[in-house]
């Protein structure tokens, strides 16, 4: 009785999962708990025109879109984001609060193109020179999906069930609609 109940569970739970796969949504890998995928992000960093805040956004590279400005680079769209654009400070300087006051929206939009800055060589606990090395964030993607067979499993990148192809799509009018 305990086998057959054991073997049914199993079957059950096999046959629940049986309909994710490469082509499923993303919506529906998320909602499962038992797949995980490792959607690279894009980092967005924005400030207030006011100049009192300023964030950083990662998005997931199938939340954004691509688009070539008038300048002729090419610019990744994340959406809108709100954020502080005034704020009231009250308390006292060691234990100061800060209140928002006003918000503006903001479009996420970098550079397709990026740069990292690497120290090449230090002396006395300081970098006394830097290289500065440009790359480009791809276009397409091979996302792995983890999969893990009970909720007290880990998700690991040894537990790749499926590869999920992802193709950044191209937003038609944001260059003429936010300006670049």
């Amino acid at each position: 009785m305990i086998k057959s109940s054991a073997l049914a569970l199993l079957l059950f739970s096999a046959g629940a999962q049986a309909g994710i796969g490469p082509d499923s949504g993303w919506g529906d890998l998320y909602q499962n708990r038992f797949y995980e995928p490792e959607t690279p992000v894009i980092p967005f960093y924005v400030r207030a025109s006011t100049g009192a805040d300023a964030r950083l956004f990662l998005k997931k590279a199938h939340d954004v879109s691509v688009f070539q400005g008038r300048d002729g680079k090419q610019y990744f769209y994340g959406g809108q984001a709100r954020i502080c654009s005034r704020y009231s400070v009250t308390g006292s300087v060691s234990d100061s609060r800060r209140e928002c006051l006003s918000y503006e929206e903001v479009a996420l939009v970098r550079e397709r193109t990026t740069e990292f800055r690497y120290c090449t060589f230090r002396s006395d606990d300081d970098c006394q020179s830097y290289a500065i090395s440009e790359d480009e964030y791809r276009l397409e993607y091979r996302v792995p999906v983890m999969y893990r067979t009970s909720e007290s499993d880990s998700f690991t990148p040894s537990r790749v069930a499926f590869y999920k192809p992802l193709k950044i799509g191209a937003c038609d009018d944001c260059s003429e609609r936010l300006g670049y």
